[in-house]
């Protein structure tokens, strides 16, 4: 099925927020943000068009914005420092909107990669089959260690 620019523009436009929570979990700044947001959309179009439709396309957003923030995580160490664009994103809005939500996310970094990523789907509402699915986890690995996750995002929080 050959896929259209104006479709993925619609599918940039619809998952835009959740790409923007992805990246905010793995960055440390603005700036690096901006990064992983762009990197993202750079892997979405090259893998566009061969995108077969064997997943929900939600699925494969998720993964691709997954798989490239660890990836740019991986590589950040050896890449030389980057040099902010003048574009914007609209992604600072959303930013600026939710302090609770930034405190949150801020006791979400501190947890390791996979269970940043695994709260996140969970936070998305994403059902557990399409979590287990993303992951690569069964389900009933999925409930265990979204319960775990809960238990010590409230230990820190109270921390």
């Amino acid at each position: 099925m050959e896929r259209s620019d104006e479709e993925f523009a619609r599918v940039v436009g619809q998952y835009r927020a959740v790409i923007y929570k992805v990246c905010s979990m793995y960055a440390d700044s603005g700036d690096e943000l901006a990064d992983y947001f762009q990197e993202v959309l750079v892997n979405m179009w090259r893998g566009w068009r061969s995108f077969r439709g064997e997943c929900a396309l939600s699925t494969w957003v998720y993964r691709v914005a997954l798989y490239t923030c660890v990836s740019f995580v991986r590589r950040k160490s050896s890449r030389p420092r980057s040099v902010p664009l003048p574009v914007d994103l609209g992604i600072e809005a959303e930013a600026e909107r939710a302090p609770m939500l930034r405190e949150l996310y801020r006791l979400i970094g501190r947890l390791n990669r996979f269970d940043r990523a695994l709260i996140l789907l969970w936070l998305e509402e994403r059902p557990y089959a399409e979590i287990a699915e993303i992951m690569g986890i069964s389900k009933a690995n999925v409930a265990v260690k979204i319960l775990r996750i809960k238990e010590r995002l409230k230990r820190m929080s109270e921390e």
